[in-house]
């Protein structure tokens, strides 16, 4: 047991060694094309002068929610679950529930498919995402 895990530890480090030397092969090379496709680091960086006052001020969506529906759907995570909930008008959100995340740690529990259950929380993410990051579960 204690041999595979060492080939296999070698292997993964014979490949970051490789890959890594691939890049710098293709940076040093006099191609301009092959080493801004190895290092292309600054291409998200602003222009000198280039005004990003709208991006750094920009803040997160947040809106505190109640949600009241049907759980359609539960994937279990490594601290909890997530919920997939069907609302009476049709709207469908997504509960992230775990006890780090509870105003009241002992209000946690498990949810079955079918159960109508009421969360609130703030839905967080860009644009309409109808993600919930829950606090109180009822």
């Amino acid at each position: 047991m204690k041999n595979k895990i060492l080939v296999f530890g070698l292997a993964i480090s014979l490949m970051g060694a490789i890959a890594c030397s691939e890049k710098k092969d293709a940076v040093m090379t006099q191609d301009p094309t092959a080493a801004a496709e190895a290092v292309d680091s600054t291409a998200n960086l602003p222009v000198t002068g280039e005004d990003t006052s709208a991006i750094e001020d920009a803040p997160a969506k947040e809106t505190e929610v109640t949600v009241t529906g049907k759980v359609t759907e539960i994937n279990r995570g490594k601290d909890g679950y997530s919920a997939t909930i069907e609302a009476a008008d049709g709207k469908i959100y997504t509960g992230t529930i775990s006890i780090p995340n509870m105003a009241d740690p002992k209000k946690y529990r498990n949810v079955a498919i079918g159960e109508t259950i009421t969360v609130i929380g703030t839905t967080f993410g860009p644009g309409d995402d109808t993600i919930i990051k829950v606090t109180d579960l009822k």
